[in-house]
């Protein structure tokens, strides 16, 4: 959905009201794991106010619809965290012309995330994620920021047929390298120098950077050639 669009989306309009289970059924061709606890999930975290019966049931408009599958395509599309969304729908809403992020501030190494919001983040779906687990690509809950860049990825690579067992070799290699890190930074940790910790992360940064610039080049040599 083209960003200029959006800012007419979410307008007063007169239109029949859907339950959760019809706008599941409408938005499933597009977005085949949407389930009514994800709908839920975007309610709690203010990207969508649908309406109330008496009795306490949720009703949704052509508006609350499209916005939920604005938010689902952010995330699908632009990999964009809800945090991030909600900020763009916010100045929509306020009448802004908001430009949509591109990137984002990694959150705290301290943030952990239970597996709803895992799903929701991501989009990845309960097998994929199950499968994940098995090999250890995915932690368990609660989960860290960086499952959910995997799972994203998952997700992604999942559109050309690549599942999760297809790239156990990554785990192993990742772990290989860690190995590797962890050997050449050790003796730094362990002096007494206040600065050790710091100069040791940053080595690691760096031996990092030139392993995965290594692996880069060494696939896109062979991409290269591809015509």
């Amino acid at each position: 959905m083209a960003t200029s669009e959006a800012s007419n989306l979410f307008g007063p309009r007169v239109s029949k009201l859907s339950t959760i289970g019809r706008v599941i059924e409408l938005l499933s061709p597009d977005f085949p794991d949407l389930t009514p606890s994800k709908i839920r999930f975007l309610e709690e975290q203010g990207l969508i106010i649908p309406h109330r019966t008496e009795s306490g049931y949720r009703k949704f408009d052509d508006s609350h619809i499209e916005r939920v599958k604005l938010v689902l395509e952010l995330q699908r599309d632009k990999f964009l965290p809800l945090r991030v969304i909600k900020t763009y729908l916010d100045d929509l809403d306020s009448g802004k012309q908001p430009t949509l992020p591109t990137a984002t501030r990694r959150p705290s190494v301290n943030r952990k995330f239970s597996k709803l919001e895992l799903i929701a983040e991501s989009g990845i779906n309960e097998t994929l994620l199950a499968e994940a687990q098995a090999i250890a690509l995915i932690s368990n809950e609660p989960f860290e920021f960086s499952d959910i860049e995997i799972a994203r990825s998952l997700m992604q690579l999942s559109r050309f047929g690549i599942s999760a067992r297809h790239i156990r070799g990554i785990k192993t290699a990742a772990d290989r390298d860690l190995g590797i890190i962890q050997g050449v930074v050790a003796s730094i940790k362990k002096q007494r120098d206040p600065a050790a910790k710091s100069r040791a992360a940053s080595y690691a940064g760096e031996i990092e950077s030139h392993f995965a610039l290594i692996r880069a080049e060494l696939i896109r040599s062979v991409i290269d050639k591809i015509d």
